[in-house]
């Protein structure tokens, strides 16, 4: 199952600039004739980057031959090469990949999810099946794919906690009757300020409540659900992610959270009938004083 992970997520890290450049990289010598890095990121969320320097002449680099840096969204300088003797001459030549999400950030805590419908609604949750076993074939490594949540019948979908609408898709018309998966589906996805990702998927086309780079807190409203053409009825798959960096590749890794309901606090396991809660303290949790006082004045 690594093996299948790292090939369909990590496409789009090993070929960066043949498919869509959203990480750009120039270079300026200036007077010390030290030669400064500028990273142009276009996305709405951190990017990370790997800069594997292949030749370096009379020039010292911040982490030696490879360094891996974030490029926050626009331009900024993410490298600094000195001469190592002054007055001789100098060179280098690098290559470089990058991958969405910040591999240094952490949370302080470990995070709570709200469950991603309005408080109140009752859920039937399970973890997802990977996709190996629906097909019959042998899972190697960290099956975990997230979890299935389904409902009587469509419902709107929420924030689960604060984030960045880092990508979504919301135009694929889903066709047939009883199915357990398709190639393509409607997704969300939300960057949250640790460096990792929720990613919410089978919703209902042109649904969307949100925009690319959006910031959205617990609760907010994100799209619709879908799947009343799936085997299982209306529900959608929810899945956190985190970037990694393993033997100078990116890729994305699968991890379980908690969810807070009215069973309390949760990590999901097995099958399970559950009720959605939004206290306040977890919606407010990760804001701001800013965003706090704005949050309190509209209630």
């Amino acid at each position: 199952m690594k093996l299948f992970l790292r090939f369909l997520i990590g496409f789009s890290f090993l070929f960066p600039n043949r498919l869509a450049a959203q990480v750009t990289i120039e270079s300026e010598r200036d007077k010390e004739n030290n030669v400064n890095l500028f990273a142009t990121n276009t996305a709405e969320v951190p990017y990370s980057v790997l800069l594997n320097f292949s030749d370096l002449q009379n020039m010292t680099t911040p982490g030696g031959g490879k360094t891996v840096v974030v490029a926050n969204p626009g331009r900024s300088k993410i490298a600094t090469l000195k001469p190592t003797l002054a007055g001789q001459g100098s060179n280098f030549r690098y290559s470089f990949s990058f991958a969405k999400g910040n591999v240094y950030a952490k949370s302080k805590t470990i995070p709570t999810y709200l469950i991603p419908v309005p408080e109140g609604t009752s859920v039937k949750a399970v973890t997802n099946n990977p996709l190996e076993k629906t097909m019959g074939k042998e899972i190697e490594g960290n099956s975990y794919r997230g979890v299935s949540f389904n409902f009587e019948e469509s419902t709107p979908i929420l924030a689960p906690r604060k984030g960045i609408v880092a990508s979504l898709k919301m135009d694929v018309q889903t066709k047939g009757n009883n199915l357990s998966f398709t190639a393509e589906e409607n997704f969300i996805e939300l960057y949250h300020e640790d460096g990792t990702f929720t990613k919410i998927t089978v919703l209902k086309a042109g649904s969307e409540q949100v925009k690319l780079g959006q910031q959205v807190f617990p609760g907010d409203t994100l799209a619709l659900s879908a799947g009343e053409n799936y085997s299982q009825g209306p529900h959608v798959r929810v899945i956190q992610l985190k970037t990694i960096l393993e033997k100078d590749q990116f890729f994305y890794r699968a991890f379980p959270v908690s969810y807070i309901s009215d069973q309390g606090v949760l990590e999901i396991k097995e099958y399970t009938t559950l009720k959605a809660v939004h206290p306040q303290e977890l919606v407010t949790g990760e804001m701001n004083k800013r965003e706090l006082k704005t949050y309190l004045e509209k209630k």
